[in-house]
């Protein structure tokens, strides 16, 4: 199963996906690109994750470019 995920580029991985998101069966899928269902699945699995892990990091960045000046913590004065 390892070799087929490797063996995937990035373009196929999010054709894979694009695919399922349209409601393409993971069987029909798999006999398109050469592979097990189980690989359909994974490939699936692993790039909602990807896109989940990127919406949650932009969230975080966002937050901390929108928090206003006076939030910053002063500096003490020796």
């Amino acid at each position: 199963m390892l070799k087929a995920i490797f063996r995937l580029t990035e373009v196929d991985k999010q054709k894979i996906l694009r695919l399922r998101e349209m409601g393409v069966r993971p069987p029909d899928i798999a006999r398109r690109f050469g592979l097990s269902e189980g690989v359909v699945h994974k490939i699936v699995q692993t790039q909602r994750a990807i896109q989940q892990t990127r919406m949650t990091h932009s969230k975080l960045s966002a937050q901390r470019e929108i928090r206003p000046a006076n939030d910053v913590p002063n500096e003490e004065a020796s």
